[in-house]
């Protein structure tokens, strides 16, 4: 199961237990994932910023897509770690919001030994946390085909219709500014948008 992720990023496996990520914006994405570990949410160790890039904890394991893949009797327990990784980061205050992530789907989850953890960190923000939970809707409804349909439909289930529909006009501009995403993707996000909000 493959989620469009709209950015570009190049990570090298440096062989000691690091990686290097570069790409993204290293300084904000290492205080914000230090203020989100700080709160308890599984992200990986910084261990040095550089003007472009990242030196990272290595985590050992699939993207939560890839264990989906392998073992998609698994979807509800994953569905509800999205939900959970969530409810974990709107908690946090952050630049007189809530912290948000902006990308969270399941090839941004690593599963690893210890349990999930959170990365990817290009998008977070202070924000409105309707809005991120409608951007995962989103990614699921329209980058990820018949499972990831599925996906929304149980997302939704979670964590509730309304709030989807109340953050989806932030999340739906995010989501077709991305020059990543393709034109196919941007007309998907305005029809599952207009049908979710008018039904």
């Amino acid at each position: 199961m493959t989620f469009s992720q709209g950015r570009a990023s190049r990570v090298t496996d440096r062989g000691d237990g690091t990686i290097l990520r570069v790409g993204g914006r290293p300084e904000a994405e290492a205080r914000i994932m230090e203020l989100a570990r700080s709160h308890g949410i599984p992200v990986p160790r910084v261990h040095e910023v550089q003007p472009a890039s990242l030196v990272l904890e290595r985590i050992d394991g699939p993207t939560m897509g890839q264990h989906l893949a392998r073992h998609p009797w698994l979807v509800g327990p994953h569905v509800r770690t999205l939900a959970d990784l969530h409810d974990g980061l709107h908690a946090i205050p952050f630049e007189g919001a809530r912290l948000v992530h902006f990308d969270l789907h399941p090839d941004n989850v690593l599963i690893s030994p210890d349990g999930p953890v959170l990365i990817d960190w290009t998008n977070a923000h202070g924000g409105d946390p309707d809005a991120d939970l409608a951007m995962t809707w989103l990614i699921f409804a329209t980058s990820a085909g018949l499972p990831g349909r599925l996906m929304a439909r149980l997302f939704q289930s979670r964590v509730g219709r309304t709030s989807i529909v109340r953050g989806l006009a932030d999340a739906g501009a995010f989501r077709t500014s991305d020059p990543n995403v393709t034109d196919a993707e941007k007309q998907r996000v305005t029809d599952v948008s207009r049908k979710l909000a008018g039904g």
